[in-house]
């Protein structure tokens, strides 16, 4: 057994509990009765803001009847006269989708559907090198191909000049996009975005493969009459995958599509998923969740688009046999590894130039560049900045040729990214996204003015500057966890953005201690006769983190999971947070 010294041990954190009220025990009990369900489950549900009788029957059963009607959307009728007119009269359609999961699962599914319907397509996705969205090179290749209508997913409310270039070619256009709608109206023929602003559609939060699967549900029901036609729930599982790696709230409609996707996963993947699945190294009598989708499999689609073309994780996707899907996962796996490389080495040197720079640790939000990285990973090096600072990052690619910067911004504790990057938009060429994730384009010598106007901006919502509170859904003994626990836990599945998963607060003695792979702490923990086998990835970097001593009392926040291990399973902690309990903080 390896027995590493422990390294100088970490803050306590400040936590509180989630949700702004509480019930008793004995209400959580009467009301759980009464609805019949768990009064576990009903405790999470509550703090997670779903307290109606309606709201929890939806949240504890997702149904596909529950979703509203999507006449409301703004453009949405239009769009759906455009595809019943090009299945009237057999024209040939083109469909366009961005680099990112959702926009290649919307190209899948689009162009999966119509094909089914006897439509010939012609697929089109975005290539990192082209720069974002639908360019006037991909609407000329649209032309020569004799495309009468075409579709955008995760792209094109901002793609002005390829839309008019589209018109000019006498196509028309429908737009499929979530993405924020700038003042002027694109050149499009109908454009579906719930950010419209006449947009009555109530839920916010659809990725554009959830919108297009409403369009191909309303285009069967126009059809239906006509005679027999294709159900679009065989493309569920793809609306899964965009919502969950786009980090859409898992709420309201979103709750209802991917838990009727995720079935589908589970239970009929189409043969480039169970390839890639096989190559990610999970069973095929492994139950797939949330989890293997947002690390597993959105990590592997999203390769491809990172380093250069989207088009093999369309293809997989696309895939009809477990023999034409083989040697895509492959490539795709290939893919990944060489992803996975270069973000390694962006993420080291991030870090490094954060460290060597204390007038950036000092500002509420960080802002990085080097000319050396791809414009396609430095997302994953922001994501890696905030958790690692517990702050906004900027992280940016520079291009010396162009003397153009590229790149993406991450979120912490709530701040929302988008604005502070209005905030700034003098200083840069391009920019858009989320409240939580974002992207620009900055010219190479405004860097540091942004650097410090977008660190302004972020300070000056309420909660920057300031260590963000660990939110916990109370605390839970280890002598009560077991496998029916967590599995009433796991019931309300799926978890994520907008619905997170529960994380408990804990304490225990630890009984073994070993580190894995120089990364990640494996621990055995005691509490009052009750042992547990624990994990905390990513705990040690370079060296350097807070491993606890044989023996030491520890304080965690973690989620409870179940492992399987040696045909058997079991329950297994995973912490996110560890600390030495002397001198914890409320």
């Amino acid at each position: 057994m390896v027995v590493p010294v422990p390294t100088s041990e970490p803050t306590p954190p400040r936590w509180r509990l989630r949700g702004a009220t509480r019930m008793s025990s004995d209400e959580l009990r009467r009301e759980a009765a009464r609805l019949a369900t768990d009064p576990l489950v009903l405790q999470l549900l509550v703090a997670r803001g779903i307290a109606t009788d309606e709201a929890v029957a939806r949240a504890v059963a997702p149904r596909l009847k529950d979703l509203r009607p999507p006449s409301s959307m703004a453009g949405f009728d239009a769009a759906l006269d455009l595809l019943e007119w090009a299945h009237a009269r057999r024209v040939r359609v083109g469909v366009f989708g961005d680099y990112d999961v959702d926009g290649v699962t919307t190209a899948a599914i689009l162009s999966g559907y119509l094909e089914a319907l006897g439509l010939q397509v012609v697929v089109r996705v975005a290539h990192r090198d082209g720069g974002y969205g639908l360019t006037l090179a991909d609407a000329d290749a649209f032309a020569s191909a004799g495309t009468a209508l075409v579709l955008t997913g995760d792209t094109g409310t901002s793609d002005v000049e390829a839309l008019a270039r589209l018109r000019e070619h006498g196509i028309r256009t429908v737009v499929i996009d979530h993405h924020q709608v700038p003042e002027v109206m694109p050149p499009a023929d109908a454009l579906i975005n719930p950010h419209r602003r006449d947009c009555a559609f109530p839920f916010k939060g659809l990725c554009s493969a959830g919108v297009a699967f409403y369009l191909c549900a309303a285009l069967r029901s126009r059809l239906a009459a006509r005679g027999d036609v294709p159900d679009p729930r065989e493309w569920l599982d793809l609306v899964a995958l965009a919502t969950i790696c786009d980090m859409m709230p898992l709420v309201e409609e979103n709750r209802v599509l991917v838990h009727r996707g995720l079935e589908r996963l589970a239970t009929s993947p189409r043969p480039g998923v169970r390839a890639l699945l096989d190559r990610a190294g999970v069973g095929a009598d492994e139950l797939v969740d949330e989890t293997h989708v947002g690390f597993r499999l959105g990590p592997r689609l999203n390769a491809p688009g990172r380093l250069g073309s989207a088009e093999p994780a369309l293809r997989l996707l696309r895939a009809r046999t477990a023999a034409e899907a083989l040697p895509l996962a492959e490539h795709v796996e290939a893919l990944n590894v060489q992803r996975r490389l270069a973000s390694e080495r962006c993420v080291a040197e991030a870090l490094a130039l954060v460290e060597a720079d204390p007038v950036q640790r000092d500002r509420a939000a960080l802002v990085v560049a080097h000319e050396g990285w791809r414009a396609g990973i430095v997302g994953l090096a922001a994501a890696t900045l905030c958790e690692h600072h517990r702050k906004p990052a900027m992280v940016l690619a520079v291009d010396p040729a162009t003397g153009l910067a590229r790149g993406s911004i991450r979120s912490w504790g709530g701040i929302d990214v988008r604005a502070a990057l209005l905030a700034c938009r003098d200083l840069v060429e391009r920019c858009g996204g989320h409240r939580e994730a974002a992207g620009v384009s900055v010219a190479q010598a405004r860097i540091p003015e942004l650097a410090e106007a977008f660190a302004a901006a972020c300070g000056s919502q309420t909660n920057a500057g300031t260590e963000v509170d660990e939110v916990i859904d109370g605390e839970l003994p280890l002598p009560r966890l077991d496998e029916a626990l967590v599995r009433r836990i796991r019931s309300l599945a799926p978890f994520g953005t907008g619905f997170p998963a529960p994380r408990w607060l804990g304490h225990a003695k630890v009984e073994t201690v070993r580190v894995h792979k120089d990364r990640h702490v494996g621990l055995r923990l005691r509490q009052d006769g009750a042992v547990i086998e624990a994990i905390a990835f990513d705990q040690v970097r370079d060296g350097a983190g807070f491993v606890p001593g044989l023996g030491a009392e520890l304080a965690f926040v973690f989620a409870p999971t179940l492992d399987a291990w040696r045909g058997e399973t079991r329950v297994r902690a995973v912490i996110e947070r560890m600390w030495a309990p002397s001198s914890e903080s409320r």
